[in-house]
């Protein structure tokens, strides 16, 4: 005897092609957001490596010109300066800007900048706040 008030059986096995698309959807966004914030954080690492570095040189042309209080630090050259820099930093620092090109320090001035070619270079949008310069 067939029971009038049965339904038929249904298969909910499987996922539907919405739920699918929200999902795939949702994991594109999140990579999106990461993406994006990652490359903020790379640009601004390099910001503070480049004041660190920065503020390393000026350690040095300070430690420098009162060791030779007569010297002109427009004078100085790149091998004398090296020898006082602080502890752990051999060598000038090296440099590279946002879009991966090679910066120099310009130790002839006080405190040192970042030149990209014979140009200036600090993207932040102030030039003392201690992110790609020296700072106050």
């Amino acid at each position: 005897m067939m029971n009038l008030h049965s339904r038929p059986a249904r298969h909910n096995g499987g996922f539907t092609l919405i739920e699918i698309s929200l999902v795939i959807g949702l994991l594109l966004g999140l990579a999106t957001f990461a993406g994006m914030n990652i490359a903020a954080v790379r640009n601004w690492q390099r910001g503070k490596d480049a004041s660190v570095s920065l503020q390393a040189v000026f350690a040095a042309q300070r430690a420098y010109l009162s060791d030779h209080p007569t010297a002109d630090i427009a004078g100085v050259s790149t091998d004398q300066l090296q020898l006082y820099l602080p502890q752990g930093w051999t060598t000038m620092p090296a440099l590279v800007s946002l879009n991966d090109e090679a910066l120099s320090v310009d130790h002839t001035v006080m405190p040192p900048l970042l030149m990209l070619g014979s140009s200036v270079y600090d993207p932040s949008s102030n030039g003392s706040d201690g992110l790609w310069d020296a700072g106050q």
